[in-house]
């Protein structure tokens, strides 16, 4: 390999098109971390420019980029493979097409015209393909889209939520507002910042050897900027195994559900999880990983395990390293669409189990899942483990049993899956469940659960307990009933209201008597579920009231059941009464493994 230091016009002063290949990730510098301090770097070199009264101003250096040349037919752009700095190049162009835009905002059509050379390649060097219109041609499809709508268009289309739009829309708004701080020198400062822009910017160019693997080289070299992804990684071996450089049909059939062509990139969002910052695609491969492999993997061991996968397929099944990931990459593809469907909460048949899931916040469960619904178990099977999983989970936090530690377990299912089956699948997972005696590892028995449940608070956070209640109110409901309405506007009711002393009195007035109606206000039995709007016009009301009002007013079943069997008066007896008959509900919605 050889290296040269290039100023802005010799990098992208030719017919040149700046390829980044399949296995790079998408656009992902951002505001803050990288746009701030590059045109901070920019508007120094610029009043450098104007402060050096005839003198020389030194030149800025932005950094290196790893490229190697791609052959090209007679008459067609330049083509060079972008292996490492597409962040970079990709930011440079953006800034530099936004100045263009502000100079011809400002009338200023020949500067203009001169910077658009660094952005666009005449059509008569297109050959017949339109993508090689810009300099820099983007392989994911999202990037590829907002990046041409910066680089070509003007005005519209260039306002894009995405954040190749957003770093666009940043950098004409800085270099408008800096070309505008002085009206009476903005032609000096206009030549300023031209000359930094196409002189004094600078970049290490390494061109690679043509034996070169460049998918090596990108996994090895320290990236400056926004750190690779555990996905960057993953998908980089894909497209090195694969072979696959600037394919972007083979690339697609290999990873393109995951490079989220719609606007949304759902597999690039953030999830809600505990104590990690991870995206949707990293979570669902951690969880990938483990699937297969039946052991922990941490966040970061993620692309070397997947590595490992990759060998033993290769071995094992003594194939090619193309034929052997594509065996992975469509058993990712088959998991993803599943895993999706799961944390959308829409995988058919088990919706409200997977709502309830996402109400515990216990993501470790989606191992044994993805394992359970990417094997053929039979339908009945995998309903009977479902059932045994969700109580399992519910009865352990309604006992107040941590979940720390349950990623361990449920790996340790998944040992027990695989060679016990799919026929045996049910039983293996209720034996498992039931057969743990550790108390952090327990499946709580009918009796635990009556003892955590009566004359004791209720579990849980005002979301959970809005769980169990809403669990509660569909079993009590037949194919009879009126289809309940929506869930969301019901909030969770105290009965004899925490604010008791106004209209609740006790019978005798001791500290002994207060403590245990405190502790009465918060039991199941003294809990109920109606709308927002009757909460608050009757939430401290007294008992005849309060009743009076539900009567009126509810439609839901748990209340007529609350109703017909309520006493005249409403006290720790009462709660106590109703937190028993609630237990038995509980454990027909969640029963223990003799009865699933």
């Amino acid at each position: 390999m050889h290296a040269d230091v290039l100023n802005l016009k010799t990098l992208f002063g030719y017919e040149v098109s700046y390829r980044i290949p399949q296995f790079q990730r998408p656009y992902a510098w951002k505001r803050d971390e990288q746009w701030v301090p590059l045109w901070e770097d920019v508007r120094k070199v610029a009043e450098n420019i104007l402060s050096r009264q005839g003198g020389k101003a030194p030149p800025h250096f932005m950094g290196a980029i790893v490229l190697l040349s791609q052959e090209s037919r007679a008459g067609e752009v330049a083509k060079q493979i972008v292996v490492d700095g597409q962040q970079r190049l990709t930011t440079l162009q953006l800034l530099i097409r936004a100045a263009q835009d502000s100079f011809q905002s400002l009338n200023d059509t020949d500067r203009a015209n001169r910077l658009s050379e660094l952005t666009l390649n005449g059509e008569d060097h297109w050959g017949g393909d339109s993508d090689n219109q810009t300099k820099i041609r983007q392989s994911n499809l999202n990037d590829q889209r907002s990046f041409q709508e910066a680089i070509r268009a003007s005005g519209e289309g260039q306002g894009s939520l995405r954040a190749i739009g957003e770093a666009f829309q940043y950098f004409k708004g800085e270099v408008t507002d800096w070309l505008n701080k002085e009206p009476a020198n903005r032609v000096s400062r206009s030549n300023a910042l031209e000359e930094a822009l196409v002189q004094h910017l600078q970049v290490a160019a390494i061109d690679l050897d043509e034996g070169e693997k460049p998918h090596r080289i990108f996994a090895i070299l320290n990236t400056r900027g926004e750190p690779l992804k555990q996905s960057d990684h993953v998908k980089n071996a894909v497209m090195y195994e694969a072979d696959v450089v600037d394919d972007r049909s083979k690339a697609g059939e290999l990873w393109g559900m995951f490079d989220s062509h719609d606007s949304n990139d759902w597999w690039r969002q953030d999830t809600k999880e505990a104590r990690l910052d991870r995206i949707h695609l990293d979570r669902f491969l951690n969880y990938w990983v483990v699937t297969r492999l039946g052991q922990e993997v941490t966040a970061d061991q993620v692309s070397s395990k997947f590595s490992e996968i990759v060998e033993t397929e290769k071995k094992s099944h003594d194939l090619t390293p193309v034929a052997a990931i594509e065996n992975i990459t469509a058993s990712l593809r088959k998991a993803g669409v599943i895993y999706q469907d799961m944390e959308e909460a829409r995988q058919p048949g088990i919706e409200t189990f997977l709502r309830r899931i996402k109400t515990l916040e216990i993501g470790v469960v989606m191992p044994p899942l993805l394992w359970l619904y990417t094997r053929d178990v039979p339908g009945e099977s995998r309903q009977r483990c479902v059932r045994a999983l969700e109580s399992y989970l519910v009865r352990r936090m309604l006992c107040g049993l941590s979940s720390s530690g349950l990623n361990k377990l449920f790996i340790e299912l998944i040992g027990r899956l695989e060679p016990g089956g799919v026929a045996q699948a049910d039983s293996t997972v209720i034996e498992f469940l039931s057969g743990q005696t550790v108390e952090n590892r327990i499946w709580p028995k009918d009796v635990l659960l009556a003892e955590s449940l009566i004359q004791k608070p209720l579990r849980g956070s005002p979301a959970r307990q809005k769980m169990v209640l809403e669990a509660i109110e569909m079993s009590l409901r037949s194919d009879k009933t009126e289809a309940p309405g929506q869930s969301s506007n019901l909030t969770v009711e105290h009965i004899m209201p925490q604010s008791w002393e106004w209209n609740w009195p006790l019978s005798e007035n001791t500290e002994e008597a207060t403590e245990s109606r405190k502790q009465a206000i918060k039991e199941i039995g003294n809990l109920t579920l109606i709308t927002g709007k009757l909460n608050a016009s009757v939430s401290n009301a007294a008992w005849a009231e309060k009743r009076g009002e539900l009567r009126k007013h509810t439609a839901s079943r748990l209340n007529w059941e609350l109703l017909d069997d309520a006493p005249e008066v409403w006290d720790e007896a009462s709660i106590h009464e109703r937190s028993r008959q609630l237990c038995e509900v509980i454990k027909g919605i969640w029963p223990y493994a003799d009865k699933i």
